[in-house]
């Protein structure tokens, strides 16, 4: 988390994947509590220069105005870059104009499909390394893009199933009452 992260596109994955068991570890990149897009304070769980990418299955990286401080923080970067070495035991995750931060850090290619905010900005810089769609998520080896705030359940159910399972990700939309508009499974 940074600080003008969108809270949704944080909030909910983190929400879905607690719900199937996985445990989330929220970390701030430049303090302990980060004041979100709209003024919601979250606390992290641990400071990101603690966070190693030996200890996690998988790393989310939330759009909103943070995705460009991101784009910039070395630790960031390096945290992707070692993520994405760590193949295919790893997963990254990004929405809304985060995958500017994973084109930033080198970990897209051109025969991925990704999506990601529509802004001029963000298309711009993610078209250049990676194949850009206009689905709300998409899924891929060991990488899941989302468009923007109101994909966040569809991808966090889609990061799930990546991590758990499809039936487990069915059971949860169920219980959810989402199996309508699931796209994890």
């Amino acid at each position: 988390m940074a600080e003008g992260f969108e809270e949704i596109e944080l909030i909910a994955p983190a929400d879905i994947l607690r719900r199937l068991g996985v445990s989330v570890t929220l970390a701030g990149v430049d303090g302990s509590t980060v004041r979100g897009a709209h003024g919601i304070c979250l606390h992290a769980d641990q400071l990101l220069d603690a966070v190693s990418a030996e200890e996690y299955d998988a790393v989310i990286v939330p759009g909103g105005g943070a995705a460009w401080a991101l784009a910039k923080n070395q630790r960031v970067l390096q945290l992707l870059r070692d993520m994405h070495a760590a193949r295919p035991n790893k997963l990254i995750a990004a929405i809304c104009a985060a995958p500017m931060v994973l084109a930033a850090a080198g970990v897209l290619s051109r025969e991925q499909q990704v999506t990601c905010y529509p802004l001029p900005e963000v298309m711009q810089a993610v078209s250049a390394v990676a194949t850009l769609t206009q689905a709300p998520v998409v899924r891929g080896e060991h990488l899941v893009t989302g468009m923007g705030p109101a994909c966040a359940l569809d991808f966090g159910f889609a990061v799930g199933a990546e991590l758990v399972g499809a039936d487990q990700v069915s059971q949860l939309c169920r219980d959810m009452c989402a199996e309508a508009t699931c796209t994890g499974s």
